[in-house]
């Protein structure tokens, strides 16, 4: 479900540091990719807002899918960040 050009990145991405820190990063990714259900390039704002609000996972649950989100935020090239669930803000980044 994922595009070859993104899949690409985020494989260079996993690559580096610890392999198994990153391999649960990218199936992180691929599970909210699913949830949404379209492409990944139409995955906007809203979907990020309902994802979090759709899961009652722990605040550190939470904050782990922030990162896998903005690593996809980030391989397709948009500006700035995800917005982040409320629980998170409470934790540091």
């Amino acid at each position: 479900m994922i595009p070859g050009d993104v899949r690409h990145r985020l494989m260079l991405h996993a690559a580096k540091g610890g392999k198994t820190a990153r391999a649960r990063q990218i199936r992180r990714v691929e599970a909210f990719v699913r949830w949404c259900g379209c492409d990944p390039r139409q995955i906007g704002r809203g979907h990020v807002h309902r994802f979090f609000a759709a899961h009652a996972h722990a605040a550190s649950t939470q904050r782990d899918y922030w990162y896998a989100i903005k690593l996809l935020w980030q391989s397709l090239g948009r500006p700035g960040e995800p917005p982040k669930p409320a629980k998170i803000t409470e934790l540091t980044l």
